[in-house]
């Protein structure tokens, strides 16, 4: 044992020096715009291609609850074309010049993003700044685009397997917080919402002073600068309030627990524990926790659960948001085998690491994974453009970017002990038993 440990300490030293390497200081130009947009540029020659993308600081938990699902719609709305570029032709247009595209929403921000070869920069800045200046927002396309979500909702969600356990555990966990729907929002409020709802919404969160510009890879900076002016520069500065959450979810709580019927086979196991906001030590404390649970062939839901035959499978997944969130345990039954049993085996496992310093092996394990993880993104323009936005959209602070090694380099045995203590009791989490239709007495 004490050779092994000398070997994979090598390794781990290995590793970290690798990562080290990997992460010379990031150098970038970052500038706001007289209107507010936020510009950051980052230049990365090693190929012919850029990344342009803008974050918007809007997301499911800026809604109005009555009102929700507004963010995730518009990601849908921002492809129908502006006033300059025809319905349906946005996409046609990136692909026609050799790109590619798309965008995402969480409960936090709205991402977009266009991966382009080097010589069609101009191209996605002018296609960006058409959606934030004049997107085209009329009855045509919200009426498609309202009968698109509902059916993406259909489809995700009510038809598919399993498909309602986030929606169910955050209707559960949070009793104020806007984190209690999920982005997809609920259909009778984008079935019902107006047209003047929508424009609104557009109005307040899609301008400039609520953005980053974010452009990685193959340019020339003086004329990127030039361009983004150009396109960019005489959009209006939004002046509408926007909507901030500032309520904090009741830490007190105690366990909440419910079955749920559902069309499947297998009956699942899902819990969720209140959790910290990302950027926090104790959130990188428990994605070591969350590795060294289910991350590898040697976790230990692996070795002790599934190789052992005691469940299908097990998950240990931390979700770190801007806000305190939620950190998930996951579990799928044997054909057969029933979720209390299933509960209590995944329970033994966590109430070790709560008792039990992790050992080193599994420690350096976690950590060195966790920093190659972080090299490879460092190597990608398209991970990096993502890192830049995120670390200027929750802080401020595009510097992060260079400060991301630090977060695990400087944890313990010690800190992930104690956020098990913290976070992994049973009295901050919520359980829900999904079960087949047929077993409903």
């Amino acid at each position: 044992m004490k050779r092994r440990l000398v070997l994979l300490s090598f390794a781990f030293l290995c590793s970290a020096v690798a990562i080290g390497q990997t992460q010379e200081k990031i150098k970038y130009t970052e500038y706001d715009l007289d209107n507010g947009l936020h510009v950051i540029l980052h230049q990365d020659h090693s190929s012919p291609n850029v990344m342009v993308s803008l974050m918007y600081n809007v997301g499911a938990k800026n809604e109005d609850p009555g009102k929700t699902g507004f963010a995730h719609f518009f990601e849908h709305l921002m492809f129908e074309g502006s006033e300059n570029i025809g319905r349906g032709e946005y996409m046609k247009i990136i692909q026609a010049n050799g790109g590619n595209l798309n965008a995402n929403t969480s409960q936090d921000r709205t991402y977009y993003f266009e991966m382009m070869p080097a010589n069609q920069l101009e191209l996605a800045l002018w296609m960006e700044s058409e959606r934030m200046l004049h997107a085209k927002i009329d009855t045509i396309g919200v009426n498609t685009q309202k009968g698109v979500v509902i059916e993406e909702r259909k489809q995700s969600y009510d038809n598919r397997p399993y498909g309602t356990w986030r929606e169910k555990i955050g209707e559960l966990a949070f009793t104020v917080h806007p984190y209690r729907w999920q982005t997809i929002g609920d259909p009778e409020h984008i079935r019902n919402a107006t047209f003047d709802d929508i424009n609104n919404f557009y109005k307040t969160y899609y301008v400039p002073n609520n953005a980053v510009l974010v452009i990685v890879g193959d340019f020339k900076e003086g004329l990127a600068k030039e361009w983004i002016q150009k396109y960019f520069g005489d959009i209006p500065k939004g002046t509408r309030p926007m909507f901030r959450p500032t309520v904090v979810e009741p830490t007190d709580k105690t366990e909440v627990r419910e079955v749920v019927y559902d069309k499947i086979q297998m009956p699942a196991l899902f819990m969720a524990y209140h959790s910290p906001a990302m950027g926090t030590k104790d959130s990188y404390a428990l994605e070591g926790l969350c590795y060294i649970l289910h991350g590898g062939n040697s976790s230990r839901f692996k070795t002790n659960i599934t190789d052992k035959g005691l469940a299908l499978e097990a998950l240990a997944v931390p979700m770190a948001m801007e806000h305190p969130s939620l950190a998930f345990v996951i579990g799928f039954a044997n054909a057969g085998g029933n979720l209390e049993d299933l509960e209590k085996v995944i329970d033994t496992e966590i109430d070790k690491v709560i008792n039990n310093l992790v050992t080193e092996e599994e420690f350096q394990m976690a950590m060195a994974a966790k920093e190659t993880q972080l090299a490879n993104k460092l190597i990608s323009i398209s991970d990096k453009a993502e890192m830049f936005a995120d670390n200027y959209t929750y802080f401020k602070d595009a510097s992060r970017i260079n400060k991301q090694l630090e977060n695990y380099s400087t944890l313990t045995r010690e800190d992930l002990r104690n956020a098990a203590k913290k976070y992994l009791n049973k009295n901050n989490r919520v359980v829900l038993y999904y079960l087949p239709e047929s077993m409903k007495k």
